[in-house]
């Protein structure tokens, strides 16, 4: 998956998931995934708070149960905090 971020004025955090045909084939598949990326965030409140989201997911999204891509997206949240907090120093 890949997440790009921007700051923004708002004291919460917004979410954009893109899920293209290419990625999952079945609708059924697309929206588990999107459904798995917004329950992680509703659980990540304070740790994303003031961010603007998007995630792209990638080929290898479909491939994996829930369990697994939950994981990947909490390694992905974990990332993306780290990393804006080093842009900001």
């Amino acid at each position: 998956m890949l997440a790009l971020y921007k700051p923004n004025q708002n004291s919460h955090s917004r979410l954009g998931v893109i899920v293209g045909k290419r990625v999952a084939n079945l609708a059924v598949s697309r929206n588990q995934i999107k459904r798995v990326i917004r329950e992680s965030f509703r659980n990540h409140p304070l740790k994303l708070k003031g961010l603007d989201i998007i995630v792209i997911a990638r080929h290898q999204c479909d491939d994996l149960d829930k369990v697994q891509l939950r994981e990947g997206i909490d390694k992905l949240w974990q990332r993306l905090v780290t990393q804006y907090h080093q842009a900001s120093l």
